[in-house]
């Protein structure tokens, strides 16, 4: 056998000896690949260790995000409105004051509309030219048609030719013109229809012919001008006049729906409910992060298990289940007792089970058969603890105890997890006296920061993290070592084929040498 080599040298394998060269090469190759092998390994380790920190990075952004909420003073200050009536509903903001208020809706602000003569005559769609489409059209010179539409703020002209253009042209020209309109042709109905596109009286709808006839062959000798209206609404005794018939006062926006006959109440109460969802969102996202944490912390590592060769995985030998086990394995326990994961799970231990200096808000509970007050400067006031000591950490609420501190002191709890200022209204600098939220959110800040320097972001394309260069020292490595695989291969394919061609040139001259020996007897 012969042939071309990848380094472009020509082979001979064997055709004059026998032997299978591309065989002995290959197992004198695999020798001198285990180095290789392993420093490919050693790669893959690393790949693997990068992609657990960015997942684990990933899960501490969740939290992140979950705590940010908590940091908001908002977040516990949300509203529930009851309305005693479909016609109007109304949500409250942080602050709009609890207690009841009187809605009376006399009309609803609307757009001006002005539509089309029922009686109009028509022959065709309304895409065919003008002059073919309404009987009784009288263009102006040159068969040109000019109108003049207006908005209540600006007038435009617009000018098509009857002959050939349609009253879906000029549709279009009002529609992409700069006026607050929007014109339309119901084809059921045969009828032309301009309108505002914004609420309330100030908005109007305005036409005039100023070539030819055809505002008055759509619209007959009706107005030529229409307004909007205003939403006229009393609220707590006082009459307001708005253009929209979304309205705010107080903090409390009203969507009014209908026109009512009496007095509609809208109760306004704090949304215990909703904080304390936003607190069980948490502990929930909280506890998987930790048991994520956790989890890698204490894996198992199987040192005996090296990640596959791609030549392994290609060879046969093992099933796909096999070769998944195996893989499993190999990279089991990889971030196991990680220094870096162990203090950002220490950071969010200490955080939630530490006391809040210089918060003096008191909140009252049931404790046993009796109801005590004590300062909320602590989780496990509010009803929130952790478990036992194998769980590392695992927070559990307690509902009822956390809506009876919510109920007795909003305040109180709000601090306890937002706090940021001093009564002066200062930055507190001590961590000591942050809300609990607040430190959260800094620890995951800081352990996401370490992270990230360690392994990148799952975002990025190319980092300067310590793994991604530490992975790109190994390619380098890895390409190093690839090249002078190749020429030592091509060395031993070198000798073998100088080897042929002397066994070669052996064989010629025994042929000839048995020829002359064969003549001469």
């Amino acid at each position: 056998m012969s042939g071309i080599n990848p380094s472009g040298m020509y082979r001979m394998s064997g055709l004059a000896s026998g032997m299978d060269i591309d065989s002995i090469v290959s197992d004198l190759m695999k020798a001198h690949r285990m180095p290789l092998d392993k420093v490919e390994q050693e790669k893959q380790i690393w790949q693997w260790r990068q992609e657990d920190y960015r997942a684990l990075n990933t899960g501490l952004l969740s939290l992140k995000n979950e705590v940010f909420n908590l940091k908001l003073q908002g977040t516990f200050l949300s509203k529930k409105v009851d309305s005693s009536s479909s016609a109007v509903s109304a949500a409250a903001g942080p602050n709009a004051l609890n207690g009841s208020h009187t809605v009376e809706v006399t009309s609803l602000a609307r757009r001006a509309l002005i539509a089309s003569n029922s009686s109009v005559n028509t022959s065709g769609v309304y895409t065919r030219p003008l002059s073919e489409m309404l009987e009784g059209l009288v263009p102006g010179a040159e068969g040109k048609i000019t109108v003049q539409i207006g908005d209540g703020i600006s007038n435009q002209d617009f000018t098509i030719d009857a002959s050939t253009q349609s009253l879906n042209d000029l549709i279009q020209q009002i529609n992409s013109s700069s006026l607050n309109l929007k014109a339309s042709w119901d084809d059921n109905l045969k009828r032309f229809y301009l309108t505002s596109t914004k609420l309330g009286e100030e908005n109007k709808v305005s036409y005039t012919d100023k070539s030819g006839n055809l505002m008055a062959t759509l619209f007959g000798a009706g107005d030529n001008e229409v307004s909007g209206n205003d939403a006229q609404v009393k609220i707590d005794g006082i009459d307001y006049s708005f253009d929209s018939n979304q309205v705010k006062v107080n903090d409390v926006t009203y969507n009014l729906k209908g026109t009512t006959t009496g007095s509609v109440n809208i109760t306004i109460s704090d949304d215990i409910d909703a904080v304390v969802n936003t607190i069980k969102n948490f502990i929930s996202n909280y506890n998987d992060t930790l048991a994520a944490l956790n989890g890698k912390l204490n894996e198992q590592r199987y040192s005996d298990y090296r990640p596959l060769t791609d030549e392994q995985i290609s060879s046969g030998q093992l099933t796909d289940k096999q070769i998944d086990k195996w893989q499993e394995k190999a990279r089991s326990g990889l971030l196991k007792s990680d220094l870096l994961l162990e203090r950002a799970a220490t950071s969010m231990r200490t955080v939630l089970s530490s006391r809040i200096d210089g918060l003096t808000g008191q909140v009252t509970i049931t404790n046993g058969s009796q109801q005590i007050t004590t300062a909320a400067n602590h989780l496990s006031v509010i009803g929130i603890t952790t478990g036992s000591y194998q769980e590392k950490g695992k927070l559990y609420l307690d509902e009822n105890r956390l809506k009876e501190a919510l109920q007795s002191n909003p305040q109180a709890v709000m601090d306890l997890f937002t706090r940021s200022k001093d009564a002066s209204g200062n930055d507190i600098t001590d961590s000591s006296e942050q809300g609990l939220a607040v430190q959260l959110y800094n620890a995951l800040n800081s352990a996401m920061s370490l992270v990230t320097d360690k392994a990148g972001s799952a975002s990025s394309l190319y980092d300067n993290s310590f793994i991604s260069e530490k992975v790109r020292g190994i390619e380098s490595s890895i390409s190093k070592m690839g090249a002078r695989l190749q020429a030592l291969e091509t060395r031993y394919y070198r000798q073998f084929t100088a080897m042929e061609q002397a066994i070669s040139r052996m064989n010629t001259q025994s042929m000839w040498l048995a020829q002359q020996f064969s003549g001469n007897s």
